[in-house]
């Protein structure tokens, strides 16, 4: 009988003990710290990339894109990272030189401040309407990435924008086909609302150049009337798409100018 009570109590301490080491074992699982994935230089870097973008830093923007590309070529990302590079470039160019010509400073000396300061990018031509971008991370980005996600967008970069129509319709005509050729090859495009917005306003122009020109040889009132609810429906499109925008608010006022009979363009009554 002692030796039977004694196997049993034996028995019961093993399975005790067997029983507090399982729930140790339980609870150091359950405390043990999380170990998270650190992500890596590339990762690290394109992320800077884009907040720096977003910033508007443009020049540590092209410091670091210019970074990636060097150590990163065969990254999934390049693509994007061209693109970023062509909009720091481009951004550079607002306050450094457009706006200085706003402003009133003659245009040759907005030109030569602007080409002290970044003139070794090595990345500016000489056009009608000034200093621009010559565009070659757009186009670079298209050539080597056609199927890139971000198509839309270096295509639509790479449109030829006309400075001054002349009071004449080839610029606007010229730019509307330009646009709706990338509505055309990216018909879900998150450029939508400026598309739209932006293809209203050129038909708004062209609207008045038929209506109102003083060049009297221009004039053509059927065309006026037919660009003009061109017009009407681009701005509505721009006002119905999900995404609100700048845009959106833009064509909210300019569809209103042209109901009320408001020019934005022939000025002169």
């Amino acid at each position: 009988m002692f030796l039977k009570k004694n196997f049993t109590s034996q028995w019961w301490n093993r399975v005790l003990l067997t029983c507090l080491l399982l729930l140790g074992c339980l609870s150091s699982c359950i405390f043990l710290p999380s170990l998270e994935r650190k992500p890596g230089e590339e990762e690290v870097l394109f992320q800077r990339i884009i907040e720096l973008s977003e910033d508007r830093v443009y020049e540590e923007a092209i410091t670091a894109c210019r970074e990636f590309m060097e150590k990163f070529p065969e990254s999934k990302t390049y693509d994007v990272v061209l693109l970023k590079l062509g909009e720091a470039f481009e951004g550079l160019l607002k306050p450094g030189y457009y706006q200085l010509v706003e402003e009133g400073m003659p245009a040759d000396a907005a030109k030569k401040q602007f080409m002290k300061k970044y003139g070794h990018y090595e990345c500016w031509i000489d056009t009608p309407c000034g200093v621009q971008y010559n565009l070659s991370h757009y186009r670079e980005m298209m050539e080597r990435f056609p199927e890139s996600m971000y198509a839309d967008e270096g295509e639509y970069h790479l449109i030829s924008w006309s400075c001054d129509y002349k009071g004449l319709p080839e610029g606007p005509l010229e730019e509307i086909a330009q646009m709706e050729k990338v509505l055309q090859k990216y018909p879900t495009s998150s450029l939508k609302p400026e598309l739209y917005y932006k293809i209203g306003y050129r038909f708004h122009v062209l609207h008045e150049i038929f209506s109102f020109s003083p060049q009297k040889n221009l004039r053509d009132p059927e065309k006026g009337r037919e660009y003009k609810d061109k017009a009407l429906y681009f701005y509505r499109m721009s006002l119905k798409q999900p995404a609100q925008s700048k845009f959106s608010k833009k064509a909210w006022e300019d569809l209103g100018r042209l109901e009320d009979g408001k020019r934005i363009y022939i000025t002169d009554h």
